[in-house]
């Protein structure tokens, strides 16, 4: 799903724009490809991710996107349930319930140091970091399962994790 640059190389540590994620999360959610609606080659997501409620507002599809934006469009793209959320915060500098539904569903993580876990919401992301959460979506949504609560699928991958050890 992500291609590398043409030179042969992948360069994981390149910061992914706010277009590029776009279309990777929307694909990895089960979306179809979108055709341009104007000169930029993302233009067609962003008019289907805005359509469906995705994502609201003005875009630059050639800016790095932040943590946060690929978090919400994410969990909104799965489908995800922001309702019935543990009240326990997974992170300290961040309450949004798509950052927690999606951490529940353990396709995004945070950065734990000297005792207090963090999400950075605002750090931009890189290739590499987009398709770790790409491949977790994909994972989470294998063809023939039923949209799931957050907290289905993070019970899923519990169990999963405890039954291969």
């Amino acid at each position: 799903m992500i291609d590398g640059y043409s030179d042969g190389t992948f360069k994981p540590d390149n910061q992914v724009t706010y277009g590029a994620a776009l279309k990777l999360i929307m694909l990895a959610a089960g979306y179809d490809e979108q055709k341009p609606v104007n000169s930029n080659v993302f233009s067609g997501y962003l008019a289907r991710a805005q359509a469906d409620g995705l994502v609201s507002g003005s875009v630059n599809l050639n800016a790095p996107i932040t943590r946060l934006a690929v978090s919400q469009i994410a969990a909104k793209a799965m489908g995800l349930s922001i309702s019935n959320l543990s009240s326990v915060r997974p992170f300290t500098d961040t309450t949004d319930p798509y950052v927690q539904a999606l951490n529940a569903a353990g396709i995004v993580e945070g950065y734990f140091s000297n005792g207090t876990s963090t999400f950075k919401p605002y750090n931009t992301l890189t290739r590499g970091q987009i398709s770790a959460i790409v491949w977790r979506m994909e994972q989470a949504s294998k063809p023939g399962k039923q949209q799931r609560t957050a907290e289905a699928v993070r019970c899923s991958l519990l169990y999963k994790s405890t039954a291969e050890n």
